[in-house]
């Protein structure tokens, strides 16, 4: 078996793999990157949204495929609408498609990244293996077909998730790229929320998120404390699609699903001195499922550390003040999921657009964190205060 160092490992070419090895290039560095993916291309049947086009690098500005200056949740036949004036709060949507094709022009060729598709690998615990004061201790080392690899720095996102006992909440969502008659959709206004609708265990709703009056994706998304069969959502995902709201010549172009962990508990944490990142590394909005906003930050953030210093940010993805928030929530959901369509109606209801926004994005005054706790119903959050997890 052969072996050779580089400086740093990634090991899976997802969003946080990839906007990481990004960052890097575009912050100047000149170590060695091994790049490792067991699939043979990215997943590129992906869209990713989030607020405000400046809370992400400038480089990605272009990649934009939209913006939208309004947003609706609907529930029980009443409807609440947000809207901004503020480009700084606008919602806005990029495709996994356009993300990788950019990062892998921009990335072709460079020397000091070796990229290993459709390969498997197999993480060597050194922090045992290097129990002394050995300077070794403190690397990575992944082990390949034939080969053994090590380095200063290692960044796993192909880990599995081990989620926590309890009533764990998911997200399950399938959504359909949809081309229908003219006039079908209101461009200027995405669904953020619509149709909510709620039992013990499960919180439905459809998201629409139309790029014209004519093309739309529809998801149908659950957020469920049971298993969800995707087999089963897209089928009611394709009969939604089909109900003649949109019209009777409607086609599914291409579809798109997933499930996300929502829950607070799942911490960051390392295999040996392996940095897990992605749905591991805590990089998901807990309370939300939204993630790309929070993978870039810490992209930025980690690139410039090893850029300048060598070393890694120990700062956290999420900040402990809405990882709180986001658990208190959450625990709220869990003891009456049927609870869910009203807190999230409370909220649309009694907070403006750019209050809202700020808090999606992480950058809430606390006038603003104020205001999203007095708009929801006081007693179920009092209790889930003094309500233990399990």
């Amino acid at each position: 078996m052969t072996s050779n160092n580089v400086d740093i490992i990634i090991r899976g070419a997802g969003l946080s793999g990839i906007s990481l090895l990004l960052a890097l290039i575009e912050q100047g560095y000149s170590g060695s990157v091994l790049v490792v993916e067991k699939r043979a291309e990215p997943e590129t049947q992906k869209t990713w949204c989030f607020w405000g086009e400046e809370n992400i690098s400038s480089s990605l500005h272009h990649l934009i495929k939209r913006r939208w200056f309004s947003w609706s949740f609907s529930g029980d036949g009443q409807e609440y609408h947000h809207c901004t004036q503020s480009s700084e709060h606008a919602y806005c949507c990029l495709q996994a498609e356009d993300f990788y094709q950019y990062a892998f022009d921009k990335l072709k060729g460079l020397p000091t990244i070796e990229w290993l598709w459709n390969t498997d690998s197999e993480l060597i615990d050194t922090a045992h293996a290097h129990a002394d004061a050995d300077a070794n201790a403190n690397n990575v080392e992944l082990a390949l077909k034939g080969r053994r690899v090590s380095a200063s720095f290692g960044f796993d996102s192909a880990c599995g998730i081990s989620l926590p006992e309890g009533n764990t909440i998911n997200q399950y969502f399938v959504g359909a790229w949809v081309k229908t008659s003219p006039q079908s959709f209101n461009a200027k206004k995405v669904a953020l929320m619509s149709n909510m609708t709620a039992d013990e265990s499960c919180f439905e709703f459809t998201y629409i998120l139309p790029f014209n009056s004519d093309y739309a994706l529809i998801e149908l998304t659950r957020f469920s404390m049971r298993y969800e069969s995707l087999a089963d959502m897209q089928s009611a995902c394709e009969d939604i699609v089909n109900s003649g709201d949109y019209g009777n010549d409607v086609v599914i172009e291409k579809w798109e699903k997933g499930v996300l962990p929502m829950d607070t508990r799942i911490a960051p944490v390392k295999e040996g001195n392996w940095n897990c990142i992605g749905a591991r590394g805590s990089m998901i909005r807990a309370s939300s499922g939204y993630a790309f906003l929070t993978i870039q930050r810490w992209a930025q953030k980690t690139a410039q550390s090893l850029c300048s210093e060598n070393k890694l940010s120990l700062a956290k993805p999420i900040s402990p003040i809405y990882s709180a928030l986001d658990s208190l929530f959450l625990k709220v959901m869990r003891k009456n999921m049927a609870l869910s369509p009203t807190l999230f109606s409370s909220m649309a209801k009694n907070v403006n657009a750019d209050v809202f926004a700020r808090f999606m994005t992480e950058k809430a005054t606390f006038s603003d964190v104020l205001s999203i706790i007095k708009a929801m119903p006081i007693r179920p959050f009092v209790k889930a205060l003094f309500t233990p997890w399990h």
